[in-house]
């Protein structure tokens, strides 16, 4: 089995973070962001968008391409959210803070932007 990586515990305790703060909205609000939101689902093409742009700062590419992960794994609802965009920028800082991550993640979005 592979070690668990700090990367990959950030990631879980966020993942709980996020879930109990989104069980904490009343059902009312839940229910009807739900139904607007199911159509919302994040799409990998706004960071593309912001990829192709002539210079397109990497720094708003990895912060951009962090909050898709995290939207497409925790949900969409969240995205307008502001603690959520908090934690975006918390996470996409950790990540600069770690050599390695860092130059996975320089990969990626070098990856997204058009050849």
């Amino acid at each position: 089995m592979d070690p668990v990586s700090n990367a990959d515990r950030l990631v879980l305790l966020l993942r709980q973070k996020l879930q109990e703060r989104a069980k904490s909205l009343t059902t009312s609000r839940a229910s009807a962001s739900a139904k607007s939101d199911v159509s919302a689902r994040p799409s990998l093409t706004g960071v593309q968008a912001l990829a192709a742009m002539d210079g397109a700062d990497e720094r708003q590419l990895r912060r951009a391409f962090v909050q898709h992960l995290l939207a497409d794994q925790l949900g969409p609802a969240l995205i307008n959210d502001a603690q959520f965009q908090q934690i975006v920028s918390r996470v996409a800082e950790t990540i600069e803070e770690d050599p390695s991550v860092s130059q996975l993640l320089s990969k990626l979005v070098a990856d997204i932007r058009p050849s």
